[in-house]
């Protein structure tokens, strides 16, 4: 296994684990007072769910095709891969928490949305532009 790559199995890991919290949280949220009052905002706690998952999955195709082409991405693409598949769903957290939080990118919590999106897609796309190069320059075995 590839070391740099291995970081992206292990915050899927991470990203999975979350996603399974806030199941038991919306699940919670239907049936208990408690938990509607700490999570006010249902549909944000489901977009956070999902966002958790789909960044899970996300992480473990790249991390395998990583291991498959045998490519090593650069990396600032791991850390910015890592830190927006945290970031972006905990601003639906934040969001299911306090959904009154002003969004605009002027505003402290809007400007850290941006600055997560913006490292996400550097990330991402970081990650795609390295697995396309590989196929096509035929890197791997």
């Amino acid at each position: 296994m590839l070391a740099v790559p291995g970081m992206l199995a292990a915050v899927g890991s991470v990203c999975l684990t979350l996603a399974l919290v806030l199941a038991w949280c919306l699940a919670g949220a239907r049936s208990s007072s408690f938990v509607k009052r700490c999570f006010p905002s249902y549909p944000y706690l489901v977009k956070a769910h999902l966002d958790f998952l789909m960044m899970a999955g996300l992480l473990y195709v790249f991390f395998l095709l990583f291991e498959h082409l045998r490519i090593a991405p650069p990396p600032a693409v791991v850390t910015a891969m890592s830190l927006g598949s945290l970031t972006n769903p905990a601003g639906f957290v934040a969001l299911a928490l306090k959904p009154d939080l002003s969004q605009r990118p002027t505003k402290p919590f809007g400007a850290l949305m941006a600055l997560s999106f913006a490292v996400t897609t550097v990330g991402y796309g970081g990650a795609a532009w390295c697995v396309a190069r590989a196929v096509v320059h035929g890197v791997h075995s």
